[in-house]
C-alpha cells in the first residue's frame, strides 16, 4: 500500500462542537476503502484567505494513511460529498520519506520556532 498526506480543512464550527465526531468521519472513510490511518492531528484553526461554503474560519486537519491506488479515487470523492470537508489536499508520499515523515508526526514535534533577529549598529 503506498502512504499518503491529506490536509484537510474542516468546517470550524462543525469541529468546535464535535471535534471527534468530524475527525472521526476522515478516519473511518480511509478504514472504508480499505486503507489504515497511520497519524490524525490537528494542524491549526485559521481564518481563510477568502469565504468558502460562508465559513471565514478553518480547522486544519492532517492525516498520514496508507490506502491502495484504486481505493483513493473512491475516498476523495467521499470527501468531496462530506459537508464537513471544505477543501483537501491529498499527496502521494514518497517510500523513503514515509516512514520519517510518519515518526515526526506522532512525536508531535514543532520545528516551527519564532526566528531571533539582532540588529548591529
Amino acid at each position: 500500500m503506498t502512504v499518503y498526506e491529506g490536509m484537510f480543512i474542516l468546517d470550524s464550527t462543525k469541529y468546535s462542537r464535535d471535534p471527534d465526531a468530524v475527525t472521526g468521519q476522515l478516519n473511518d472513510l480511509v478504514a472504508e476503502h480499505g486503507g489504515t490511518v497511520l497519524v490524525s492531528q490537528l494542524w491549526d484553526e485559521r481564518k481563510l484567505a477568502y469565504p468558502i461554503n460562508g465559513q471565514r474560519k478553518g480547522s486544519y486537519w492532517l492525516i498520514y494513511f496508507s490506502i491502495d491506488g484504486p481505493n483513493l479515487v473512491a475516498f476523495e470523492r467521499q470527501c468531496e460529498l462530506n459537508e464537513n470537508v471544505l477543501r483537501r489536499l491529498i499527496l502521494k508520499i514518497d517510500s523513503r520519506l514515509a516512514e520519517p515523515l510518519v515518526q515526526h508526526a506522532q512525536a508531535g514535534n514543532s520545528s516551527t520556532k519564532p526566528a531571533q533577529t539582532t540588529a548591529s549598529k
